[in-house]
C-alpha cells in the first residue's frame, strides 16, 4: 500500500469565538501554545503558555489567540466551584502536568469520556494551581516586526533545544540569514535569544517533571447520528467495538498506539480503555445518507506532518472555544487525503478474523500463510483469494501493511533502528529501509521522536 506524501497548509488566520456568557458553568481557559487574549467588559487579560483563567459563570468574555496559538476550554458546573468561588481566578500550570489540562477537557467536553470522573476530582486539582498573580516571562524587545522572527519565537516557546540550522529550515531562510535577522531585531545573538526563551517557560522544580495521567476505562457508547474517528494522540490504548444489534453480538477489539487514528463503522458502539499517560481525542461529522462507512478497518496511521493540523481540528471539535468558521466534516475531508485512508480493511467471515488476530500479533513473521491456511481448514490459494475479496489485498501484502504501520510507530518511540527491524520481521536494516520506503513514502531516519514533555508515544 503507496503511502504518498502530504503537504498541509499552516493556518494564517487568527481565531476570535464570540462574547458569550456561560450561565451555568465556569470556564477555565488554557493556554497549550502561544499566547491568548481574554477580553472582559472592563479589562482585557493576557495569557501566556501554560497559563489559564478561571472565568466564573455570568461573566461575559471573548476569547481571541493567533493562527499559531493554541488555547483550550474546561466547562465546570457551578456548583463545583468551592474555593474559586465566583471570582476571577489565574492559573499557573506547571510544565510537567500540560497534559493533565488536557485529560480535563475530554472528561468535561468529550462525549466519549464527559462522566467518567467526578467533577469534583477536577475541580481539586485546577484549584490547585490557583494563582494571585501569573508570573512575567522575560521577553524580548523590541517587539518582532518579520513573520519568521514570530514563528521562531513559537518554535523555541514548543522546544528550546532546537539549533539554528533547525529553525532555519522550518522558517525558510538561511542560517546567515536568520542570524542576521535576530541581531538586527534583538541586538543579541541567537544563544541569548533561546536563553530568554526558556527563561520565560522555566521547569518549576518537581512540577517540571512530566506527570502522566492515569488510566481510563469508558462505558459503552453509541452515537447513532454521528460519525466517529477516535485519533490516538499520546500513549497507548484498546478500542473496543460492538455491532448493532440485541445480544450477542461480536465484540472486535484493536489496540492503539500514539499517531493512530480509527474510523468507527456507522451503527457500532464503541468503549474505551486507556492506558496510563494517553490522550485519545474524538473527531465526529453529522452522518448524510450517500456516506456510510459500515466495515471495520484497522487504525491508519497519521503522517507527522498532518498532527499540529490535526491536533487543532480535534481540539475544535471538542472545545467550548470552537472558532465561528469551524465546519466538522472539514477534518475528514483533510483525512481522506492520507494514504490508506480509511485504513486496512478487518476481514470479517469468523475464519479470516482469526487469522487476522494471529497476524497482528505475530510482527516478527515468524508464522507461515499456509500453516494458517491448513489450521482453518483451507488451502493457501483458498486463503488468498478469500482474503483479497474480504479485506481488498493479498494476506502478504495486508500482513507487511500492517507490520510497517507498526514499525513507523516504534521508531516515532524512539526505539533503535535494528532493533525495530527484527521486530517486524527484517534481519537486515536496509531490507527494511527499503520496505518502509516503498510502502509508507518514508525512510526510517525521518521518523524521529515527539519533542514535548514526557513520552508522547509509550510503547
Amino acid at each position: 500500500m503507496q503511502h504518498s506524501p502530504v503537504a498541509y497548509a499552516w493556518p494564517t488566520l487568527p481565531v476570535q469565538v464570540p462574547w458569550k456568557c456561560n450561565l451555568d458553568y465556569s470556564i477555565v481557559v488554557w493556554v497549550h501554545q502561544g499566547t491568548a487574549q481574554v477580553h472582559l467588559e472592563d479589562e482585557v487579560i493576557e495569557l501566556q503558555r501554560g497559563q489559564a483563567l478561571w472565568i466564573p459563570r455570568r461573566r461575559a468574555h471573548m476569547v481571541e489567540h493567533a493562527a499559531d496559538s493554541l488555547a483550550v476550554a474546561i466547562l465546570i458546573p457551578a456548583r463545583h466551584t468551592r474555593r474559586a468561588g465566583d471570582a476571577l481566578r489565574r492559573i499557573e500550570v506547571p510544565p510537567g502536568h500540560t497534559g493533565w489540562m488536557f485529560y480535563f477537557m475530554l472528561l468535561t467536553l468529550s462525549p466519549l469520556h464527559r462522566g467518567q470522573v467526578p467533577i469534583a476530582r477536577i475541580v481539586d486539582h485546577v484549584e490547585h494551581f490557583l494563582v494571585d498573580r501569573f508570573r512575567v516571562p522575560a521577553t524580548l524587545a523590541p517587539a518582532v516586526q518579520r513573520p519568521a522572527l514570530a514563528r521562531v519565537q513559537t518554535l523555541l516557546g514548543q522546544d528550546p533545544t532546537r539549533t539554528l540550522d533547525e529553525l532555519a529550515a522550518l522558517v525558510g531562510l538561511s542560517p546567515r540569514t536568520l542570524r542576521r535577522h535576530l541581531s538586527a531585531a534583538y541586538g543579541v545573538g541567537y544563544r541569548e535569544v533561546r536563553r530568554r526563551i526558556a527563561v520565560g517557560n522555566p521547569p518549576a522544580g518537581d512540577g517540571g517533571r512530566w506527570r502522566p495521567v492515569p488510566a481510563l476505562s469508558t462505558r459503552w457508547m453509541r452515537f447513532p447520528h454521528q460519525r466517529y474517528a477516535v485519533w490516538a494522540y499520546q500513549g497507548r490504548g484498546t478500542i473496543s467495538l460492538a455491532e448493532p444489534g440485541e445480544a450477542g453480538t461480536r465484540v472486535h477489539s484493536q489496540r492503539m498506539e500514539a499517531g493512530e487514528l480509527l474510523i468507527i463503522p456507522d451503527g457500532f458502539s464503541v468503549r474505551l480503555a486507556i492506558d496510563s499517560g494517553a490522550l485519545f481525542f474524538p473527531l465526529s461529522m453529522p452522518l448524510s445518507p450517500e456516506d456510510h462507512c459500515t466495515t471495520l478497518r484497522l487504525p491508519l496511521r497519521v503522517p507527522a506532518q498532518y498532527e499540529p493540523l490535526l491536533l487543532r481540528e480535534a481540539i475544535a471539535h471538542i472545545t467550548a472555544l470552537r472558532p465561528p468558521h469551524f465546519e466538522r466534516r472539514a477534518v475528514f475531508r483533510l483525512l481522506e487525503t492520507l494514504g490508506g485512508f480509511p485504513g486496512l480493511r478487518w476481514p470479517e467471515r469468523d475464519d479470516l478474523s482469526a487469522i487476522a488476530q494471529q497476524l497482528t500479533r505475530d510482527l516478527a513473521a515468524r508464522g507461515q500463510l499456509a500453516d494458517l491456511a491448513a489450521t482453518h481448514g483451507m488451502s493457501l490459494r483458498q486463503l488468498q483469494r478469500a482474503w483479497r475479496d474480504a479485506a481488498g489485498d493479498s494476506p502478504a501484502g495486508w500482513w507487511r501493511a500492517y507490520r510497517l504501520q507498526r514499525a513507523e510507530g516504534m521508531l516515532a518511540a524512539g526505539l533503535p533502528l535494528a532493533f525495530v527491524a527484527r521486530c517486524v520481521g527484517y534481519e537486515h536494516v536496509s531490507n527494511f529501509s527499503r520496505a518502509l520506503h516503498r510502502a509508507r513514502g518514508l525512510r526510517p531516519g525521518a521518523v524521529r521522536p515527539h519533542p514535548d514533555s514526557g513520552q508522547r508515544n509509550i510503547i
